[in-house]
């Protein structure tokens, strides 16, 4: 029988003031801040589809074979949408986006980090999504988010295999851990380790065993963990609902980086206001 997850102590990067609602052009982050939206991915009619996504969305949309999972697709973008769209002052539909070339030396195809079209604000911008959960993260500079439930691995990958694919420094320190912390220590690593690679627009292919990210405070052994080797790069590991864990990757030109105040919100998405 697999043996209860301990419990820890919530991630201390994070503030959140328990509004809900939609957001308004008012909660635009400015500098040294950051905002995150926790979206629950409820049922959302198909007619939002072709109301308020775009041509590449719903073409993604309709490559889903698995039901549950178009439809959290379609409910994570409409969250993206409405979060941008208030934050913009325009409607979601009106909310117009493209993507970076490829983070990637090799690669100079449009799969990098996705952004508003045109000019307009200086909003930077990041979605993940795990199951029925979405998060959407806005900042004035570059931002990359990841979130994953603790259930998230496959069967087939055992842990001491994905943190044999991690960076020296982070085998490490998992490693001091007793084994029935390593996974939380493993996942808080795992977080940070997506955002970073996400900011920079070259996502998993870009490498686990790269740069060194460290592991989320309250998972380390020694309360800190290793020292990220991401110069540039501050994360925020964030206070979410039980049973997920995730981070932020934040450009930081200041050395040492300062990690900005992150403020956590909950939107729940109405079904027919769109």
């Amino acid at each position: 029988m697999r043996p209860e997850p301990p419990r820890h102590a919530p991630p201390a990067a994070t503030t959140g003031d328990g509004r809900g609602g939609r957001p308004a052009r008012g909660d635009l982050p400015g500098p040294g801040e950051a905002a995150v939206w926790v979206v629950p991915l409820d049922f959302v009619p198909d007619a939002l589809l072709e109301r308020v996504l775009d041509r590449r969305e719903r073409a993604r949309a309709a490559a889903f074979r698995d039901a549950p999972a178009r439809r959290r697709y379609v409910a994570s973008h409409l969250a993206l949408r409405t979060v941008l769209g208030g934050c913009l002052g325009i409607g979601p539909r009106e909310v117009r986006l493209a993507r970076d070339p490829c983070g990637l030396p090799h690669c100079a195809e449009p799969h990098g980090r996705p952004r508003i079209a045109g000019d307009g604000p200086a909003v930077e911008f990041s979605l993940s999504r795990a199951g029925d959960l979405a998060v959407v993260a806005l900042a004035a500079v570059t931002v990359g988010a990841d979130v994953e439930s603790r259930a998230f691995r496959h069967p087939a990958s055992p842990l001491e295999g994905m943190i044999r694919r991690l960076h020296p420094a982070e085998r490490a320190a998992l490693a001091e851990l007793p084994p029935e912390r390593r996974e939380e220590g493993f996942l808080s690593c795992w977080v940070r380790k997506e955002a970073y690679l996400k900011a920079i627009g070259t996502g998993l292919p870009g490498g686990l065993a790269g740069p060194c990210v460290g592991l989320a405070a309250d998972a380390a052994a020694d309360g800190k963990g290793p020292e990220p080797t991401t110069r540039g790069w501050a994360f925020a590991d964030l206070d979410l609902p039980p049973g997920h864990r995730a981070a932020l990757a934040i450009a930081a030109p200041d050395e040492p980086p300062r990690t900005p105040v992150v403020t956590v919100r909950t939107l729940r998405l109405p079904a027919q206001e769109y």
